[in-house]
């Protein structure tokens, strides 16, 4: 357990996932499943260090509804601080819907962030002295280009590690790589951020390089099955394949494997240690039914580790 605090920014939401065994029926009403659980990509990686007995707040904000309070209780149920998280009575609680059809694939989303539009710099400053006090901070995409501006232009002598979230999100990174210290993207964020096309693990891999050259002292692609590559503030990259997990959900993984690099983070592991760490916490994610594990923990991982699942 570290006893430095982590403090963590961006998106908690209500993830409501819609599936059914049959052909979908376009204007109709097709017979499957929902289910409704807690969400986002900060909210998700602050849970995951939770899990992993770090220290660790999030700022975040909720509307004063049902979903709020769900979100409050099982966020803080996980070991997480939430005093940090604004309650917006006027606001609607960020909510992301999906439809699956039989295929398991997605067939349409919907999503509702407007409320983290209200987390401006103003409410931020609010938690200056938290954000100071912070042994790195954890940012995610979904926040404004007013909020990134305040965060990394004030406080740049904490390490950010930061998740680019989607395509058209992570562009919004594009005038403060040189302020990360840690970037995770996927392949197709890397390929915008970067300018090139990532298909294969070496194309990951010189994107990584580039983005370093760029500003960004280490940066991790995820691959999905490909596993992931890196390159360390030394300009030192590399490639782990993926281990062998039997796939049941796919949703936060990403969360836990910057979850992983953040706590080997704090351990004073160099970023070449740090990524097997990172990806048994993901693999370990990829076998649970929820995009945050429940068996996730110190325990889990070292477990993984040692039975040779994934190369040290």
């Amino acid at each position: 357990m570290s006893c430095k605090t982590v403090v963590v920014v961006g998106g908690a939401n209500m993830d409501i996932v819609a599936s059914t065994n049959s052909a979908l029926a376009m204007a109709d009403s097709t017979p499957g499943h929902i289910a409704c659980a807690a969400g986002g990509v900060a909210r998700n990686v602050a849970e995951n260090l939770a899990r992993m007995d770090d220290v660790v707040h999030l700022i975040s904000a909720v509307g004063d509804d049902v979903f709020g309070r769900s979100l409050l209780n099982a966020t803080s149920q996980a070991g997480v601080q939430v005093s940090a998280v604004q309650v917006m009575p006027q606001e609607r609680t960020a909510t992301y819907l999906s439809v699956h059809g039989a295929d398991g694939d997605m067939a349409l989303a919907v999503n509702d962030m407007a409320i983290l539009e209200r987390m401006t710099p103003e409410v931020l400053q609010t938690y200056r002295s938290l954000l100071e006090s912070a042994a790195c901070t954890v940012l995610d995409s979904n926040l404004s280009s007013a909020a990134l501006e305040w965060l990394f232009d004030t406080r740049s002598k904490v390490p950010f590690f930061v998740d680019g979230v989607s395509v058209v999100k992570s562009m919004k990174l594009a005038p403060w790589i040189s302020q990360i210290h840690t970037l995770k993207v996927n392949r197709l964020e890397a390929a915008a951020l970067s300018g090139l096309a990532v298909r294969t693990p070496a194309d990951a891999l010189t994107a990584a390089q580039r983005l370093h050259r760029m500003g960004a002292a280490n940066v991790v692609v995820s691959l999905g099955d490909q596993g992931v590559c890196w390159c360390d503030a030394q300009g030192v990259g590399g490639h782990l394949a993926a281990g062998q997990v039997p796939v049941v959900n796919t949703s936060g993984a990403g969360d836990a494997l910057l979850a992983g690099l953040v706590h080997a983070y704090l351990c004073d592991l160099p970023l070449a240690g740090a990524v097997p760490f990172a990806m048994a916490c993901a693999e370990l994610t990829l076998s649970s039914t929820f995009a945050n594990a429940p068996g996730l923990s110190l325990g889990a991982i070292e477990a993984r580790l040692s039975a040779g699942a994934l190369p040290i």
